[in-house]
C-alpha cells in the first residue's frame, strides 16, 4: 500500500510538472546510477555538461521531466549530481536564437551551446577555487538569467524532478564515506 501510494505521489508530481500534458509511464523506471566515494579535492565539472532530451524543446509547458529517485542519502560534495539553476531558460533562449540545422544531433547542439560566453567557460578547467566561487558560491545573471551550479543533495527516498532542459553534469569527486545510489529516468515528448 505504501509504494503504490508513493508511486501515485511521484506521477501525480510528474503530471503536475508537465501541466497536465498527456503522459506515457515509463515501462520501466531508468537505470540505477552508482558514484563510490572517491577522495580528493571536489571541483566544479569541467567536462559531461548536458541535459537528457530534445536541445530545442519548449520552455513551458515542459517537453519533458528528468527524474532522479535517491535510493541513498546525499550531502554535498557526496556525488550529487551537478545542475545549473536557470539552465532551461538559457538553454531554450540560446536555441530560438541558434537554432539546429535539420538532423542535428545531441552532439552537434552541445558543440552550438558551448559557443555561449558563460557555457564556455564552464566547460574550460582552471582553478578550482576559483571556479566554486564562480560558478557555485553565488548566481550570476547571464542575459537576464540567473545561473548557479547546484548538487542534487537529498535523503533517501526523496525524488527530484527537473526540467528536461535543465544542464547537468555527472558528479565531480565524491569526498563522503558512502556510496550514491540512485535510480534515474525521464519522461519526454518524442522529439527525433
Amino acid at each position: 500500500m505504501h509504494c503504490h501510494l508513493e508511486c501515485a505521489r511521484t506521477i501525480g508530481a510528474i503530471k503536475q510538472v508537465l501541466e497536465n500534458q498527456p503522459l506515457s509511464i515509463p515501462k520501466d523506471w531508468g537505470a540505477f546510477f552508482l558514484h563510490f566515494p572517491t577522495g580528493g579535492a571536489w571541483d566544479v565539472p569541467s567536462t559531461g555538461w548536458h541535459m537528457d532530451g530534445n536541445y530545442a524543446g519548449r520552455l513551458s509547458p515542459p517537453c519533458g521531466v528528468l527524474i532522479h529517485a535517491m535510493l541513498t542519502d546525499v550531502g554535498p560534495r557526496c556525488g550529487g549530481t551537478n545542475i545549473i539553476s536557470g539552465s532551461h531558460r538559457l538553454l531554450h533562449e540560446w536555441f530560438a536564437k541558434h537554432p539546429p540545422a535539420k538532423g542535428d544531433r545531441s552532439t552537434q547542439m552541445r558543440k552550438s551551446l558551448q559557443r555561449h560566453p558563460y557555457i564556455r567557460d564552464l566547460c574550460t578547467a582552471g582553478d578550482a577555487a576559483e571556479r566554486i566561487a564562480r560558478f557555485c558560491d553565488q548566481a550570476e545573471t547571464v542575459d537576464g538569467i540567473p545561473l548557479q551550479v547546484v548538487e542534487n543533495t537529498a535523503a533517501a527516498g526523496d525524488v527530484i524532478l527537473m526540467h528536461s532542459l535543465v544542464l547537468h553534469a555527472v558528479p565531480a569527486a565524491h569526498t563522503g564515506a558512502e556510496p550514491r545510489f540512485l535510480l534515474s529516468t525521464s519522461v519526454q515528448e518524442p522529439y527525433w
